[in-house]
């Protein structure tokens, strides 16, 4: 008897998640967002590198949203708050905008793009791919897919140095584009526990079926 009323609360407390999670609809749409870099500290002009040795970025919370579409149109659009980030330490709430709340969960391998001065200017860049979690405005939590990019540019500090002069300055961007699905993330502690309480019930009736 006590088994049967395990088992009965799992199935139950599943059901329950199960009909909390379909009451709304995910997020289908894409957006982008770009901006700058806190200043003075967002940079130290080392030689050979303005942003693309960079794993930790200093960001200008004031930013910006463009090209909206899909469930973003009327919510995303205009001024945006981004967040200082490291790449080390997901997840992190990357962007706000419109009632949406945009968090980073895993991403990829920084690329870098090496830095060069040809004519006297000096640039070089970096990149990475992520995944993420989109939530706000009634919608369901959305997976999303991320490119995010960074460039960097100064003055050469003298013909052929190959190093910045004062003043270094840098920008980047991000395109997202939300799945209309689930996000890819680790389980949730209620979650977890539930899939434990139904394993455990398994056992139990596996058992008792033997003795």
């Amino acid at each position: 008897m006590k088994l049967n009323k395990v088992l009965s609360a799992v199935v139950l407390a599943s059901a329950a998640l199960v009909a909390t999670s379909a009451n709304a609809a995910f997020v289908i749409g894409s957006t982008s967002f770009a901006g700058g870099f806190n200043q003075p500290g967002a940079f130290t002009n080392l030689p050979g590198s303005i942003v693309s040795s960079l794993s930790a970025f200093s960001i200008d919370p004031a930013a910006f949203s463009v090209g909206s579409t899909g469930n973003f149109v009327g919510f995303v659009a205009g001024a945006s708050v981004a967040n200082s980030f490291d790449l080390a330490t997901p997840p992190t709430v990357l962007f706000t905008d419109g009632g949406f709340s945009f968090k980073l969960l895993s991403y990829s391998a920084a690329v870098p793009v090496a830095f060069a001065c040809p004519g006297g200017q000096c640039t070089d860049g970096t990149s990475f791919t992520g995944i993420g979690e989109v939530t706000g405005n009634a919608f369901q939590a959305t997976g999303f897919t991320m490119s995010w990019s960074a460039q960097g540019s100064c003055n050469e500090s003298a013909p052929g140095a190959n190093t910045c002069a004062t003043g270094a300055t840098g920008s980047w961007s991000a395109s997202i584009s939300a799945t209309g699905s689930e996000p890819t993330r680790v389980p949730e502690p209620a979650s977890l526990a539930l899939v434990g309480l139904a394993l455990a019930g398994v056992a139990l009736a596996r058992k008792a079926k033997k003795a």
